[in-house]
């Protein structure tokens, strides 16, 4: 795996001029709980397609390489957050996103921001949100946006709602007014923003969609990115809150299952932000960012999804994006295969050599993006990889 790790740096030297600066997910899922986990595991899979993908296929355009840290299962652990909170470096143009998914209690007497149980039960080692904001907040990145995504109660799906977008069994596409909608919220401010699903004393419910399986807050996250911001001429991150909230609330409220069985349920997302305005950021060489606490796989394939970005680009040549793929096809073995799959459920579109779907990527004028799901192999080669690509919708 070291080696596979250096051959893709070396690649990606390339293009450093063009990323220059990080873009941070640090998501914390807990998919293990016997009441929740496998909610959970799809409010995963749903985050990363339908929010996280396209917004890094947006700001790549905009000079962002990408660096996920995806913990989930028995690695969701309060000495994992803690030890990666505070080790994390980032440039001062960098973006970071936090976002926790899991059982939390209130911090009594402390914050209105709540405890994360982080996939245990010993309260003395509950992380409290706010400190986690508060120290990623001061690493001086550009941009802050910490969301937790908890509550105190352990229930399973509680009723279904309609949801304004289907299961997408196809390629993932991107409108240039969610691209537009994307940056303004991204690259339009500076400062931090700190949110969670739930006031004191709330539970944070789960529903049912045609999507999946997921809670009542990350589904309205989702509806406001894919459907409503792009119809908003100035998005701002406190009028999409205004909207969570009140969506969040009454969905709550009028919810026959959650009314008959906890009757006068409420929940309520808080937030602050402390924001101004910016103009889109030049490009600037970030810190590297300390990656000791994730594992070589994740390292693997933040570094594969960053060359594919980079060999799929209009913005680059086509000589240079052709010199990449021929050094990247060095990393596989000659019959690795490259499997494509839907943006919900990974459902596989098409299958293809790794040469060949390199020298595709690499002459396509339509592909906006690759974001690399998993790979399999030996030390030395990588013989399959799973990858979502992402369209501009025409």
């Amino acid at each position: 795996m070291k080696k596979l790790l250096l051959l893709f740096m070396l690649c990606l030297s390339f293009c450093t001029g063009m990323y220059a600066k990080t873009i941070h997910w640090l998501t914390f899922i807990d998919t293990t709980d016997r009441n929740v986990g496998e909610i959970d595991k799809s409010s995963r899979q749903l985050l990363y397609s339908r929010w996280i993908d396209l917004v890094n296929t947006t700001l790549k355009d905009n000079g962002y390489s990408v660096n996920i840290v995806d913990i989930y299962d028995s690695n969701t652990s309060p000495e994992n957050c803690k030890k990666i909170v505070n080790s994390f470096n980032c440039g001062s143009e960098d973006i970071i996103v936090f976002y926790y998914i899991g059982h939390g209690t209130e911090n009594t007497g402390a914050s209105k921001y709540p405890l994360m149980l982080m996939g245990q039960l010993d309260a003395n080692k509950f992380i409290p949100l706010s400190w986690v904001h508060d120290t990623l907040k001061n690493k001086g990145a550009r941009l802050t946006v910490t969301i937790g995504m908890c509550c105190n109660a352990r229930q399973g799906v509680a009723g279904r709602i309609t949801p304004t977008f289907g299961a997408n069994y196809g390629n993932t596409y991107v409108s240039e007014e969610l691209s537009n909608c994307i940056k303004k919220m991204f690259l339009n401010y500076r400062g931090n923003v700190l949110i969670t699903s739930a006031s004191p004393n709330e539970s944070s419910w789960a529903c049912d969609t045609t999507i999946g399986p997921t809670d009542y807050f990350t589904f309205s996250l989702l509806d406001q990115f894919n459907n409503e911001l792009p119809e908003t001429s100035n998005p701002t991150w406190d009028s999409m809150m205004e909207s969570i909230k009140e969506d969040v609330y009454n969905n709550v409220r009028n919810n026959v299952y959650i009314q008959n069985k906890f009757p006068g349920s409420t929940q309520t997302p808080i937030w602050e932000t402390h924001l101004t305005s910016a103009s889109t950021p030049t490009p600037t060489p970030p810190d590297k960012p300390n990656t000791e606490d994730v594992s070589d796989k994740s390292d693997m394939l933040n570094t594969l999804s960053n060359a594919l970005a980079y060999i799929s680009s209009t913005k680059v040549s086509a000589k240079e994006r052709i010199v990449m793929a021929e050094k990247l096809e060095k990393a596989f073995d000659n019959n690795a295969i490259v499997r494509i799959v839907s943006q919900d459920g990974n459902l596989v579109l098409h299958k293809e050599n790794i040469s060949i779907y390199l020298g595709r990527i690499a002459t396509s004028r339509l592909l906006e993006n690759v974001t690399v799901v998993d790979a399999t192999g030996t030390t030395n080669k990588i013989s399959s990889i799973r990858v979502r690509e992402i369209y501009k919708k025409r």
